[in-house]
C-alpha cells in the first residue's frame, strides 16, 4: 500500500519532544506522507520551521483561531481548549486541502513501531474509524469517565458521512457547558462523544487490530515479546503504542502510571518504554510535566491504589 498518507496532530512546546518522536517514527516506515501540525505556541512553530522537513506542514495558532473564531480565553482551562481542537483540525484540513481523501489523526504521544499499512487496509472503504479502549473486564467498572473508545487514533474520509461526523463532533464540543443536561460527565471530554458514532453514521469501522493503540489501560491483556528489532503483541506486530500519562519525575526516573491499567512495566514492555523515552530525550528539549485531568477519588479507591503499588512496578529508571 504505497498511496500518500495525510496525518495530523497538534501540540505545544511541552509536547514538542513527543511530537518530534511521532514524526520521525512515521518517517522511519513511510516516505509518501504529509504531517500536518497545529502548533499551539510560537516556540513550537519556530522550532519545526527550522527543521526544513518537507513532510511537515504547519498550521499556526493565529491561522487556526482566525478560521474558527476561537481563543483560549473562551475556555476554563487549557485542556478544554486543546480538546476542542481535535475535531477542528481534522475539519479544517479536509475543508481546505482537496487532495486529502483520508485523514489520519494521531495524538502527539503515540509512537510507531511498524508500518501504518495494516491500519489503512483495515479501514478499507470506511468513512470513520476509531479504537476501543480494550480494557480488561475488571477495569470496566473504573473507566466510565473515559467512554468506550479512545481518541488517540482516528481516520476520517472526505465523504458525506466523514464530514457530517466531524461537523457534529465540533458542534458537540463547542456547545458543551458544565452540568449540561444529558451529558454524562462532570468535566469536558471530546472523547465521550465517540460512544454514539457507531449507531449514528454510515461507514463506521471499529479498529480490531490489537497492535494499534496499545496503552497501559489495555496492556494487561497482552503478552509482549521482541523478535529481532520488532515488538509483538500476542504474536501480532506492535504498530502504535500510546504513551499516555507517561511523566518524567526526575533526571532519570519516569512514571508510566500503569497502576491504573493493572499492568507492571517490566521485561519487553519496559524495553518498549525505554526505547521511547530515549527517543524523546534525544532531542535535548524539556520533558517537563503538564496538566492532568484529576477526578475526585474515594477513600476506597485511594487505598486500593496504595495496595496495588506494592505489586505493580510503574517506575522506569534510565541508566
Amino acid at each position: 500500500m504505497n498511496q500518500k498518507k495525510f496525518i495530523c496532530t497538534y501540540f505545544d512546546s511541552s509536547f514538542l519532544p513527543r511530537g518530534l518522536a511521532l514524526y520521525y517514527s512515521i518517517k522511519r516506515y513511510h516516505k509518501e506522507f504529509d504531517f500536518f501540525v497545529l502548533t499551539f505556541d510560537k516556540q513550537t512553530h519556530e522550532y519545526l520551521s527550522k527543521l526544513n522537513e518537507d513532510n511537515i506542514k504547519l498550521i499556526s495558532i493565529e491561522e487556526y483561531e482566525s478560521y474558527f473564531q476561537t481563543s483560549i480565553s473562551k475556555f476554563e482551562d487549557k485542556k478544554q481548549y486543546y480538546f476542542t481542537a481535535t475535531p477542528n483540525i481534522c475539519l479544517y484540513l479536509i475543508e481546505n486541502y482537496s487532495q486529502i481523501d483520508v485523514l489520519l489523526y494521531l495524538d502527539a504521544d503515540v509512537y510507531l513501531f511498524n508500518s501504518l499499512d495494516p491500519l489503512y487496509y483495515e479501514f478499507g472503504d470506511s468513512s470513520i474509524a476509531f479504537c476501543p479502549h480494550r480494557v480488561h473486564p475488571v477495569l470496566k467498572f473504573f473507566v466510565k469517565h473515559y467512554g468506550k473508545y479512545n481518541i488517540g487514533v482516528n481516520l476520517f474520509r472526505n465523504s458525506e458521512s466523514g464530514l457530517n461526523c466531524l461537523k457534529d463532533w465540533k458542534n458537540d464540543c463547542d456547545n458543551w457547558y458544565p452540568n449540561k443536561p444529558g451529558y454524562p460527565l462532570k468535566f469536558f471530554s471530546d472523547q465521550i462523544f465517540l460512544d454514539s458514532w457507531e449507531n449514528k453514521y454510515n461507514g463506521v469501522k471499529i479498529i480490531e487490530n490489537i497492535g494499534i493503540n496499545v496503552c497501559y489501560w489495555n496492556a494487561v491483556n497482552y503478552t509482549f515479546k521482541k523478535v529481532g528489532e520488532g515488538f509483538f503483541v500476542n504474536n501480532k506486530p506492535l504498530i502504535i503504542y500510546h504513551f499516555s500519562s507517561l511523566r518524567k519525575e526526575s533526571d532519570n526516573t519516569w512514571n508510566a502510571y500503569s497502576i491504573y491499567g493493572l499492568v507492571s512495566v517490566k521485561n519487553t514492555l519496559l524495553e518498549i518504554y525505554i526505547k521511547y523515552i530515549n527517543q524523546i530525550e534525544s532531542f535535548g528539549l524539556s520533558n517537563k510535566r503538564w496538566e492532568k485531568i484529576n477526578h475526585r477519588e474515594s477513600i476506597q479507591k485511594r487505598f486500593s491504589h496504595f495496595i496495588l503499588k506494592l505489586f505493580i512496578n510503574e517506575k522506569i529508571v534510565i541508566r
